[in-house]
């Protein structure tokens, strides 16, 4: 009796022993025939012409664009620091109002520009200035402000076309994709430089350059969000901080809304005849 018993012990260990082997031999087959993971897929290659039709296809997306926001100016064509409140009125392809006002409310200045022309009051000083935008650089303390300010407001949207005689170039530097567009006749537009990051391919800088080379002036974009109920979505930057090379201008905008594609209308322009339309009131930012 004790043999049988320890035979059935025996056997009852030799049957859990083949089990395990044989959940140990299945499990090693699937092992083996396990599909290996799947590789992520690779972007499409980026080039120096898929980049331009990007910027090309993004400033297409936007019709119109009214946007509000704060801006802080500090620099030597700036007395100390000066902090505003902005309201900015665009449609394609060149048509731009720009509004600044004090914190108190008070209008500090009322810019037009349209089809290469601008007209600016200033109602606090008793000015008010009109001509060619290609020579409001010579506005002594004027020109540098506005100019970044625009640029810094609308990124690339105003930016002159790309033509197929240009001289583009893309290279990586710094785990950015860097576009330079050289324009083959630099009286009128000067090189442009475009850092897109890698991975949203948002353009997170800006650099306008001489004809040499140098840098004149760089725009950072930041907290880039969701704007407009598109799709696909259109992105825009709700932090710009832009300098001048020589320190005349450096200007940090913090945007509170932006509204892309909205109908305007003739209120929205206003008239450079009376006095600017008053403060609009600056909802609170999100987020």
């Amino acid at each position: 009796m004790r043999f049988f018993r320890e035979a059935g012990q025996c056997s009852r260990v030799t049957v859990s022993c083949i089990w395990l082997f044989v959940c140990f031999a299945m499990a090693s087959g699937c092992a083996r025939t396990a599909k290996p993971p799947t590789p992520p897929v690779q972007p499409f290659p980026v080039t120096a012409e898929s980049l331009v039709a990007l910027l090309e296809e993004r400033s297409a997306a936007i019709r119109t664009l009214k946007a509000q926001f704060s801006i802080q100016a500090t620099g030597t064509a700036v007395k100390g620091t000066q902090r505003m409140e902005a309201a900015l009125i665009y449609q394609r392809p060149n048509l731009i109002r720009l509004r600044a006002f004090a914190r108190m409310g008070f209008p500090v200045f009322d810019l037009f520009m349209a089809d290469g022309q601008y007209e600016v009051r200033i109602p606090m000083q008793g000015k008010s200035l009109k001509g060619s935008v290609a020579e409001l650089d010579r506005q002594q303390g004027l020109a540098t402000p506005i100019i970044l300010g625009l640029q810094a407001s609308l990124g690339h949207l105003t930016g002159a076309p790309v033509l197929e005689t240009d001289h583009i170039a893309l290279r990586e530097e710094d785990g950015f994709h860097v576009l330079d567009i050289i324009p083959a006749d630099l009286r009128d537009v000067g090189p442009r430089r475009f850092w897109f990051d890698p991975h949203s391919l948002e353009v997170a800088r800006q650099d306008f350059l001489s004809e040499s080379g140098e840098i004149q002036a760089s725009i950072v974009f930041e907290d880039y969000r969701a704007v407009g109920s598109a799709t696909p979505s259109i992105n825009r930057p709700y932090r710009v901080l832009a300098e001048d090379s020589h320190g005349r201008t450096k200007l940090v905008l913090n945007f509170r809304e932006i509204v892309p594609n909205a109908d305007l209308t003739g209120q929205d322009w206003g008239t450079m005849t009376g006095e600017p339309a008053a403060v609009p009131e600056m909802p609170k930012r999100e987020g």
